[in-house]
């Protein structure tokens, strides 16, 4: 499994959390997702997902992204 820490800056409530949430697991990644830090800690197989796939899922919800 691979780590990466992505900052999504323009995230701004509880429901910016469940959405990027959403995004981030309809790809078959996981996430911990932190509002106050405006960041996204996601744990993925690089053999099943590839890291764009999971940040365009993300910016289809219209965040920005942004691989810390």
């Amino acid at each position: 499994m691979t780590e990466v820490v992505l900052k999504i800056p323009n995230m701004s409530c509880k429901h910016c959390v469940m959405r990027i949430t959403k995004a981030i697991e309809s790809v078959g990644a996981k996430g911990e997702v932190s509002l106050e830090e405006k960041k996204a800690v996601v744990e993925f197989d690089p053999g099943k997902v590839r890291l764009e796939e999971i940040i365009k899922a993300i910016e289809r919800y219209g965040y920005e992204v942004e691989v810390a």
